[in-house]
């Protein structure tokens, strides 16, 4: 072997947006918040909400975030429009802008894969008990809640709607 290695610092380029609302899987409703950190051209951070097949459900800006190189919290409440869905899987995107126009959506697109429900209320965590099956969980914990919507909301825990495990911890849809 020759003499010793020479490593090279690695260095990375910090992101400029980080979202830390919502959240990969999370369960969101046709209002919720998106809250993170960054820096925008002109203090602007967008966002757009799509579905699987990349159709456009909403889409606009959050003002506030830091620019010229300035990094500051940012927050805004998202409001979809009239897009019935009752467990449908959506990416919400988030980015800065690109005052070139070359490489939209932007710099820094950060993606979060959720769950839509059209009535969500809110969602509570279940842990899984001996004797649980997906159909008693959501007539004893849910509201309004189907044993598909439980199976929606967990895709990224669930691969078997019959195939659940004492101690897993499951989103549970509470619907008006």
């Amino acid at each position: 072997m020759d003499g010793p290695t020479t490593r090279r610092p690695v260095t990375v380029s910090p992101r400029r947006i980080e979202v830390r609302q919502p959240q990969q899987n999370d369960v969101i409703g046709m209002n919720f918040v998106i809250a993170g950190y960054g820096t925008g051209f002109e203090t602007t951070v967008h966002w757009r909400v799509l579905d699987n097949n990349g159709n456009q459900l909403g889409d606009g800006n959050i003002q506030g975030a830091g620019s010229t190189g300035v990094i500051r919290d940012f927050g805004n409440t998202v409001t979809l429009g009239n897009t019935p869905a009752r467990g449908m899987h959506v990416s919400v995107q988030v980015f800065g802008d690109d005052p070139s126009g070359i490489h939209p959506p932007g710099t820094d697109l950060n993606i979060i894969h959720a769950t839509l429900f059209t009535s969500l209320e809110g969602f509570k965590l279940y842990e899984v008990k001996s004797g649980d099956n997906l159909t008693k969980i959501a007539r004893e914990e849910g509201q309004n809640t189907t044993t598909n919507d439980i199976f929606e909301a967990n895709r990224d825990r669930i691969s078997n709607a019959n195939l659940i495990f004492v101690g897993q911890v499951l989103r549970i849809p509470l619907l008006t």
